[in-house]
């Protein structure tokens, strides 16, 4: 197995992206209030009782966290539809992923559909995410995966969290590996490190860019410096193999402890074998032994 290869198979060692399933709230009341809890409340209700639909939301979200008020989800949705219902689109993205989870209110898909778009429509961003992550998953209504791309499209462009990231999977899993790779540069760009190793692999498979694994080193840099911890294993290898990098085992070994770090579990089995001596360690040219993926192996499907 040629070492180009061996780094590849780093890469495809981990399926499947923390950032990429979840459904953003937007719950953040971010008040920076020094009230305690329950004084904070307190305030939220007298000015929701005045109309302020702001106040009403963040109420919703205290209720909804068990914050200075006792949890109670229903009384935490209906403060989020007073909000939406007056025009507070963050408001409506969490009535609407109340009502597709049917949390604190009777689960009805269709209507969520309904309340993600009014919200996307009306210029929140996050909620063009949830609703395309919704229709490309199929959850609750059938899969649309050109809806669900345009939405996608649309969140990445408003500088919504990980929708670039988003958007690009959905490319590679519908063959338009140009798009993909125009999203996650975007992505990247806007600071998530999953689009950013991304970019590194497309460049060390040659999928929608020319092979080169000196190119793939500057973007999965880019990635590990924003938290990816796969980023930081692949690129861990390339420097303890001197792949596209000038070689430095101590640099590959801090990178890949980094990334052992933050849970990645390829990068521990590849310390841990190095450790031992065992063949197929990170810098042995070989994947055997040591827990790590090859290319035609389960994780070969890059997200």
């Amino acid at each position: 197995m040629s070492p180009r290869w061996i780094v590849i198979a780093l890469a495809l060692g981990a399926c499947g992206d923390k950032k990429d399933a979840g459904t953003g709230t937007g719950t953040g009341t971010g008040t920076g209030s020094s009230l305690t809890p329950a004084a904070l409340a307190s305030m939220y209700d007298g000015k929701c009782v005045a109309g302020d639909l702001e106040a009403c939301r963040s109420l919703g979200i205290m209720y909804a966290e068990g914050v200075g008020v006792t949890k109670d989800m229903r009384k935490a949705t209906a403060l989020f539809g007073q909000s939406c219902n007056g025009g507070n689109l963050p408001a409506c993205n969490q009535v609407a992923l109340a009502l597709v989870e049917g949390i604190g209110i009777e689960k009805d898909a269709l209507k969520g559909v309904d309340v993600y778009q009014k919200a996307c429509d009306g210029g929140y961003k996050l909620a063009c995410r949830n609703l395309g992550l919704m229709l490309r998953d199929g959850r609750g209504v059938p899969v649309d995966a050109e809806r669900a791309a345009k939405l996608l499209d649309t969140a990445c462009q408003g500088g919504a969290p990980y929708a670039c990231t988003n958007a690009g999977d959905l490319d590679v899993a519908r063959g338009q590996l140009d798009a993909s790779i125009q999203h996650y540069k975007k992505g990247c760009d806007d600071g998530d490190g999953i689009s950013c190793r991304h970019m590194g692999i497309a460049y060390l498979e040659g999928k929608g860019l020319p092979t080169s694994t000196s190119a793939a080193a500057v973007w999965l840099d880019r990635g590990c410096r924003a938290d990816d911890p796969i980023a930081c294993r692949v690129l861990g290898a390339m420097r303890v193999q001197g792949i596209g990098v000038a070689k430095d085992v101590e640099l590959g070994s801090k990178l890949l402890k980094r990334a052992c770090d933050q849970k990645d579990t390829e990068a521990c089995l590849a310390i841990e074998a190095s450790k031992s001596g065992s063949a197929g360690t990170a810098g042995s040219g070989s994947t055997e032994g040591s827990g790590l993926a090859s290319p035609a192996g389960p994780g070969s499907g890059v997200r």
